[in-house]
């Protein structure tokens, strides 16, 4: 699970396709390049870890052990550069984050499987950024941290068990291999019930939300495609 929640940003890398040239030779580079640039990187970081702190320090200091680790070398300013090291990398998290959701919002739009409404533009950029950038805001003061944790790494392994399941069944055209796909999926949602398992006995309001936030999209969803249908649009 932790290495899950350690590598599940790489899916904003697909998010960007459209806008790449040579998309098939880019993005293969792009997603070779940045997963074993840090795969080496999270190695070193543990050793360095593991060879300043004792585990019971580590245990202890698991919010910010990265720059506990730094202090017995450097110091006091040490510690203090891993910390805002770690600000700045949670801004750029949180940047690509809502780059890579409000692009999504744009190529669903154009797939006409949202509103047109998330097609327009606002100061040059998809009005989706705005939507996205807002609705965090509003999560983040409402709900506590952990319940907004909860609910983000079940959506994603979701939305990962639901596309390597794609992948499985449309494996000819995409010329993969479906046994890839399928352990994928099968391994999402595994790992979905045990998150939803483990987090009802210690999280309820974290489950909730998640579960009402996979229900509400299903639901806004299911209510525009039966409008839309409707309508002949």
């Amino acid at each position: 699970m932790v290495i899950f929640v350690a590598y599940e940003g790489f899916e904003l890398i697909a998010n960007s396709i459209s806008d790449l040239k040579n998309r098939e030779q880019n993005t293969e580079k792009a997603y070779f390049g940045a997963v074993g640039f840090v795969v080496v990187l999270y190695v070193l970081i543990a050793i360095v870890t593991v060879g300043s702190l004792t585990f019971d320090k580590i245990a202890d200091a698991k919010d910010y052990v990265l720059a506990q680790a730094a202090a017995p070398t450097l110091g006091q300013i040490g510690f203090t550069i891993i910390t805002i090291t770690a600000l700045i990398s949670t801004f750029s998290a949180i940047n690509a984050t809502i780059l890579g959701s409000g692009r999504v919002n744009y190529d669903i739009a154009e797939d006409q499987e949202l509103p047109k409404y998330f097609c327009r533009k606002f100061l040059g950029k998809p009005i989706g950024f705005l939507i996205t950038a807002i609705l965090s805001i509003v999560l983040v003061n409402l709900f506590n941290l952990q319940s907004i944790s909860t609910a983000g790494s079940a959506g994603f392994l979701l939305i990962f068990g639901l596309v390597n399941y794609i992948g499985f069944k449309k494996h000819q055209e995409l010329k993969s291999k479906k046994s890839i796909h399928l352990i994928a999926s099968i391994l999402c949602f595994v790992a979905f019930c045990t998150l939803i398992v483990q987090q009802f006995q210690t999280n309820i309001s974290g489950v909730l939300i998640a579960l009402g936030v996979i229900v509400f999209c299903f639901t806004m969803e299911w209510m525009y495609k039966t409008i839309s249908h409707k309508s002949g649009f």
